[in-house]
């Protein structure tokens, strides 16, 4: 199976320049699959373009243990869910910045989204 950028493995491809976490996706899908769950993904806002889930990305949900609807809450409101770090709350939760003991902040609309997963 060919991943998103091309990479051979799923996980991440850490930046040795510090300025993100990896250098590429995580989705474990094709680059063809990934434009697909793009252009769906983009329909759902639209009202009157919307499309039922196409059935490749059940499995995918599955796998991230969200819904279809999860999904296209999390990219709509991506900004306003997360801030500085992205993921699940519990996993934000483990991690500090460089230097500091304090925790990153994750929005309570977050958890609750996220409270399934």
């Amino acid at each position: 199976m060919e991943l998103w950028g091309g990479a051979s493995t799923i996980g991440p491809c850490l930046n040795k320049q510090g300025a993100r976490c990896s250098n590429k996706g995580f989705l474990p899908i094709s680059t063809a699959e990934y434009l697909t769950l793009l252009d769906w993904t983009a329909r759902q806002t639209r009202s009157g373009k919307r499309g039922s889930t196409p059935k490749q990305f059940a499995p995918l949900f599955d796998r991230l243990g969200i819904s279809a609807e999860i999904w296209c809450r999390l990219v709509k409101d991506f900004g306003r869910l997360f801030s500085v770090v992205a993921g699940q709350p519990q996993r934000i939760d483990e991690h500090r910045p460089k230097g500091s003991s304090r925790r990153y902040r994750t929005r309570q609309e977050t958890r609750e989204l996220l409270a399934t997963v």
